[in-house]
């Protein structure tokens, strides 16, 4: 049997969700993703668990694996990891046994060892997490949304009609491969575009959100341009809407 050890672990109030940004990062960072069932919960006394925060409980969890949604090398039927949970006002902590998990895990330092990737790598199931993990996992396998590591270059130029323009943006990624974002400007409205190829023009769309992509840039776009890009009012009133559009990250971790 493997065991999951779980070197430090914080865990947020039963009430705090987990953003589409909190799975993108959890995803992006574990190579194993199971579907696991609580089937024990034991409680760890001081002596096992001298370092217990205040208001918390660590249990020693067994997990039943139901399901494996990414594991290269395969996963044993049960898993075993540590959790604080916060107690109630008896001490007592939350029944967790029966619930269904999401445990993204990475392998450990030895043979047959996996951990945890983070203190929040345990996410209780549900069929939204479910499909947005293997969303994300399916657009990282086809590599059509790099990472973003910042704006290499950019222009605004002026449309035929009086208030209408055009900026592009292209982004610098980790691989190379080409992100543009394009800012039209008609009629007093803009609206934002993206393309992942060479071709802008042929290939812009907008931005769905809660994707690969949109992670990607909401998350890792810088909030200013760099000064060889930012050489108008206007081009950076057009980056502003960029980061509006595209919304807050959403990130808790």
């Amino acid at each position: 049997m493997r065991r999951v050890i779980l070197l430090s672990l914080l865990i947020a109030t039963p009430a705090a969700a987990t953003s589409f940004a909190d799975l993108a990062a959890l995803s992006l960072a574990a190579p194993i993703v199971v579907r696991a069932t609580v089937a024990k919960a034991e409680r760890l006394g001081k002596r096992d668990a001298p370092d217990v925060p205040a208001g918390t409980a660590r249990l020693l969890v067994t997990a039943t694996t139901a399901a494996a949604i990414a594991a290269p090398a395969g996963v044993p039927p049960k898993l075993t990891y540590l959790l604080d949970v916060p107690v109630d006002r008896r001490g007592r902590p939350p029944k967790i046994v029966g619930e269904d998990d999401l445990l993204f895990l990475r392998p450990g330092g030895a043979p047959g060892e996996v951990v945890l990737v983070a203190a929040q790598g345990v996410v209780p199931y549900s069929a939204a997490a479910d499909a947005a993990v293997r969303g994300i996992l399916t657009a990282a396998k086809r590599g059509d949304a790099p990472e973003v590591t910042g704006v290499a270059s950019g222009f605004r130029v002026p449309g035929a009609v009086p208030g209408e323009a055009e900026s592009q943006f292209l982004l610098a990624t980790k691989s190379g491969k080409p992100i543009s974002l394009v800012v039209l400007t008609r009629s007093g409205q803009r609206t934002l575009t993206v393309a992942t190829g060479e071709l802008v023009d042929d290939a812009a769309k907008p931005v769905p959100r809660e994707t690969l992509l949109w992670y990607r840039l909401a998350c890792f776009l810088p909030k200013t341009l760099p000064p060889a890009v930012e050489t108008s009012i206007d081009i950076a009133a057009d980056w502003r809407f960029v980061l509006a559009t595209l919304g807050p990250c959403g990130r808790t971790f």
